[in-house]
């Protein structure tokens, strides 16, 4: 009792300054200028939601060097304010430093701006900047700090760290108390020139040390080896940043991702329903062939298709994966062959990627057809050509590239492919040293120009499905969907490692009509034939909780690669696929969010917890995965759940009717396994 009347009274104190002319009210939100310090306090209501707020940024003379500044070197101050906007500018020799709070709804957007009469130059801009201590939460064993990765490659994962320890994260961030739910989310929703950063260093006290949230990061996560690209001109503006505090942070993410698309829509061309369906990497890999994806087609189109192993009109994918091995010849019928079939054919391709070795870069890119060598192409860091994921990055705001881009597009779609998997896409937004469009500075900008170019002809005549694999969380407008972790098979470790992902940027399903959990083999390669139905069942609705439903075993009872095993394949899939209930789920295309938030399966802050739920107007669904081998009992609350009861209930996966205790929902998970509840509301 005594450390939270502390924490109360430290909250409080700001409360009883007197105002000042430089002082803003926004709504509900107040905003308090310290003219001693220089600084600014945030209050929503009576919360104080920042403190110590001091803006900062750097900028170069001539010779690169680069001086960081901020409002404490400031010679004056101005205040200027609307109903809805509040403008602070101060001073620092010839250039002025803009601070813009905004209020949009329920949350602020805060934005650094640098101005001169002369041209400046900068890569460094940080609205929000706090190096002074301030209590944010009492302490608690809940208190958590949301770390967002910037993409999903080298199985990067999503961290809910402990308070008393460090983060960065990317884009986005969030720290909240995952007992009371409350939360503070801030994150970019410009991306149009930046790659943003949040630094955060807490205390166990529930206080934070720093809070660092800014334009310009470059860090081994974004896959830079070079220093962020700087911006030049008479004005420089920093990203846009949310800033929120919500009773539940998982609303806050939510509210984070609906703001980002009422500044760019997400691309949401796609009316063929959610996908559902094949993806040949997970068992056929490298040995796919035409016969296996004819025998593939028929066997959904005969087995699966009338059993319910459909989307909401009935259809499929038949996604074909890297090294197809069909020529073009096979590839026109295999699409004519899908068509027949009700099926949605797709294929795959890599449009910032060369895969070709140094003696082939003094090649023409697109032989024939332009004049451009492939090293003109590609892009350099410190004078050398930067290769990543084993490939050369392409320059996206390349002529070059770009009429290498539509000529494959042309192609694409003249075969007859409807969804294309984009894969390392992370190869066009690496900072290099410089780009052919020499109004182009950094990573972003680059990637923007290109892909801007890429959906122009991918969306020539009827638009593509656009689904991206590895690439970055943000921009997001390019894709239709977009692969939630990096790759997954059928192993409980593989639902753990995807349903992380879930637990932590379930939002994703806001940016993006679909996410992509990536293939599931009930059979796989290897040791993973031995792969048991509760794997299967942990992975399908790990698949039904995230938003898409791609199965990937080989059915091609003549296969002779010797790739999975068709037989068991067979006799799998009527038992883990036929559940019509679950089904329903994954056509719904929606993700399910975290019950908890703090409930780690591990000790480990980067583990996955077991419990999800999803919400619609009839039904509440809770989905629980257990990844241990020991079975996992317990009971959820009505209230954790955010129901005033529990109506009548049914474990979906065996069709079994749930008696509600006193306490709320009862289950038992049985080791490396999977039961999803149904609630009638």
């Amino acid at each position: 009792m005594k450390k939270l009347l502390l924490f109360l009274a430290a909250c409080c104190t700001v409360l009883f300054v007197n105002a000042s002319k430089y002082d803003a009210k926004l709504g509900e939100w107040r905003i308090v200028y310290n003219q001693a310090s220089k600084s600014f306090d945030v209050f929503l209501r009576q919360k104080p939601v920042l403190q110590h707020v001091i803006p900062e940024a750097t900028w170069e003379d001539e010779s690169g060097i680069a001086t960081l500044v901020s409002s404490k070197n400031s010679s004056s101050v101005s205040c200027k304010k609307r109903e809805d906007k509040v403008y602070y500018e101060f001073m620092v020799g010839n250039v002025a430093m803009v601070e813009t709070f905004e209020l949009q709804d329920n949350y602020l957007l805060v934005q650094l701006k640098l101005k001169s009469g002369n041209e400046i130059k900068s890569r460094y801009l940080a609205p929000i900047a706090i190096r002074e201590n301030f209590p944010l939460f009492p302490a608690a064993e809940s208190n958590r700090m949301l770390k967002v990765p910037f993409d999903n490659d080298d199985f990067v994962r999503y961290h809910k760290n402990r308070f008393g320890s460090s983060m960065t994260s990317f884009e986005v961030g969030a720290l909240y108390d995952a007992q009371s739910r409350e939360g503070l989310v801030v994150g970019s929703v410009d991306h149009n020139h930046w790659k943003s950063g949040v630094i955060a260093t807490t205390k166990d006290d529930g206080s934070v040390d720093t809070l660092l949230v800014f334009s310009g990061i470059s860090h081994k996560e974004t896959r830079d080896i070079l220093p962020h690209g700087a911006l030049v001109g008479k004005e420089i503006a920093s990203a846009r940043y949310f800033l929120g505090y919500f009773p539940d942070w998982r609303d806050g993410m939510e509210t984070f991702a609906h703001a980002n698309t009422r500044v760019v829509p997400r691309r949401e061309t796609w009316k063929g329903g959610t996908p559902f369906g094949w993806q040949s990497w997970g068992v056929m890999s490298t040995k796919n062939n035409f016969q296996c994806d004819i025998a593939v087609s028929d066997y959904f189109h005969d087995v699966l298709q009338p059993n319910g192993f459909c989307n909401e009109q009935g259809q499929i994918v038949m996604s074909i994966d890297a090294w197809d091995n069909l020529n073009p010849r096979q590839k026109k019928e295999l699409c004519e062959h899908c068509e027949k079939n009700n099926q949605i054919p797709g294929t795959y391709w890599t449009p910032f990627c060369l895969w070709w070795d140094e003696a082939r870069l003094h090649q023409q890119l697109l032989p024939g057809q332009d004049i451009y060598m492939a090293d003109e192409c590609v892009l350099k860091a410190n004078g050398e050509y930067i290769k990543y994921d084993g490939a050369y990055c392409l320059d996206p705001t390349h002529p070059g590239v770009k009429a290498w881009i539509a000529a494959e597009l042309a192609k694409i779609k003249g075969y007859g492919f409807r969804y294309l998997k984009i894969d390392f896409t992370d190869n066009g937004i690496i900072q290099a040293d410089s780009y052919f469009n020499p109004a182009v500075h950094t990573g972003v900008e680059a990637y923007n120009e290109g892909f801007t170019y890429f959906l122009k002809e991918a969306d020539k005549g009827e638009p593509l499905f656009i689904a991206l694999s590895i690439a970055p969380i943000f921009p997001y407008q390019y894709g239709n969907s977009r692969r939630i972790a990096c790759d997954t098979w059928g192993r409980i470790n593989h639902a753990e490692y995807s349903m992380n992902a879930i637990g932590g940027g379930w939002w994703h399903g806001i940016l993006y009509q679909y996410n992509d959990p990536d293939h599931c083999p009930l059979i796989g390669v290897d040791n993973d034939r031995e792969t048991t139905p509760g794997e299967n069942r942990a992975r399908i609705t790990n698949l039904c909780a995230a938003g898409m439903v791609l199965i990937s075993d080989n059915f091609d009872l003549k296969d002779e690669t010797g790739k999975g095993d068709p037989k068991l394949s067979r006799e799998r899939a009527p038992q883990i696929l036929f559940n019509a209930e679950i089904n329903a789920i994954g056509r719904l295309g929606r993700a399910f969010r975290p019950i908890y938030g703090d409930r780690e399966h591990a000790y480990w802050p980067w583990t996955s917890e077991s419990f999800f739920q999803l919400d619609t107007e009839e039904y509440t669904y809770v989905a629980i995965i257990n990844y241990k081998e020991e079975p996992l009992e317990g009971t959820i609350t009505a209230e954790r759940m955010g129901l005033s009861g529990i109506g009548e209930t049914t474990e979906l996966w065996y069709n079994a009717p749930v008696t509600i205790t006193s306490e709320g929902l009862p289950y038992s998970v049985p080791g490396k396994d999977a039961r999803v509840y149904k609630i009638c509301k």
